[in-house]
């Protein structure tokens, strides 16, 4: 923390023991831009990879759902067959 927010804090009533304590917790313990931005690209690329993994999902459940209508219909045609022929 460089001097003048330091010195704004103690004017605001900061004690300089507190005052060094919040320094020395922004040195260490905050967060700092470059942080973020790393951050923000590992989010960005894992939520690329969830896009990708929805998209082959989608995939699958279409290929699914066209298997189902052909059973079905095959069935239908099965079941038609037997009980209308007769």
């Amino acid at each position: 923390m460089s001097a003048v927010p330091a010195f704004k804090l103690v004017e605001a009533g900061f004690s300089q023991p507190q005052v060094e304590a919040l320094a020395e917790f922004m040195q260490t313990e905050a967060a700092r831009r470059s942080d973020l931005l790393e951050t923000e690209h590992r989010l960005e690329s894992k939520i690329g990879d969830v896009r990708q993994d929805v998209v082959k999902l989608d995939g699958r459940v279409l290929l699914l759902q066209w298997m189902i209508g052909f059973v079905l219909a095959f069935l239908v045609a099965i079941f038609a067959k037997l009980f209308l022929a007769h």
